[in-house]
């Protein structure tokens, strides 16, 4: 939502239309996911996307949509500063994404790498996916996550990335994303000697999308997954462009 005021207020609506045993969820959902968008990413070199799934608590329940007074731009202010905070790699902590973000970012010359989420919303401070097991929020869940994947690919179009790292399931909704997205190509590269749990593509002929596990997993599988992509980043971030990087990928 880069332009995001609008979407909110249509947002509240739709949650207020709903029937009072499916407002009930909404004590149990976040406040949406509003990244800030920090104007060095369209100065960096590779342009580089790291989507997660989603958050595990963000600013409030969306219970307060359905009041009256809604202060839609506190909501979004307050959203983006946190997200400033916590992309600061300096100061990653603990949390695994944040220092698997922090490792993209010593590969791309220490450049800025943008933060997306998936999932707009989390469910009960954990996976968003959990709120489609209640068949009474179906429709709660469907509506949201359509608005997710919309508001992404959105993102993604205005962006113009030039590479993108997935790391999530996404509970088998990412080809949803590539249909919305309206791909012109949707190359998967066979690599000579695959890694389990990694894929890699090529979108529009122009972005390089890596596909790995979530950092919050630790097997060994999926640690060597994540190092792939960045072993292919720093392949590609030594070439001058795609065209290049598929040269050199042919030669591995």
């Amino acid at each position: 939502m880069i332009d995001c005021e609008k979407k909110l207020e249509e947002l509240s609506i739709k949650l207020k239309e709903l029937s009072d045993a499916e407002k009930e969820c909404l004590q149990d959902l976040s406040f949406p996911f509003i990244p800030n968008f920090d104007e060095s990413f369209k100065l960096s070199k590779n342009k580089i996307l790291l989507v997660g799934q989603e958050t595990r608590g963000w600013q409030g329940k969306l219970k307060k949509f359905l009041e009256p007074e809604l202060d839609i731009k506190s909501i979004i202010e307050n959203s983006k500063n946190r997200h400033i905070t916590l992309s600061d790699t300096e100061s990653a902590g603990q949390s695994s994404f944040l220092q698997f973000m922090k490792k993209i970012k010593s590969k791309n010359n220490n450049e800025y790498v943008q933060w997306l989420n998936f999932y707009l919303f989390d469910y009960k401070k954990k996976s968003f996916n959990k709120l489609s097991k209640n068949n009474s929020y179906k429709n709660v869940y469907e509506e949201l996550k359509q608005l997710s994947i919309q508001n992404l690919s959105e993102q993604i179009i205005e962006l113009k990335p030039k590479v993108i790292f997935f790391v999530g399931q996404y509970h088998h909704n990412f080809p949803k994303l590539e249909e919305i997205l309206n791909l012109s190509s949707n190359e998967k590269i066979i690599l000579k000697e695959p890694v389990d749990k990694f894929t890699m593509k090529i979108w529009n002929d122009e972005i390089l999308v890596f596909r790995a596990p979530h950092p919050a997993h630790f097997a060994s599988v999926s640690q060597k997954a994540r190092k792939a992509t960045l072993n292919y980043l720093q392949l590609f971030n030594e070439s001058e462009d795609i065209l290049e990087f598929r040269k050199k990928l042919s030669l591995m």
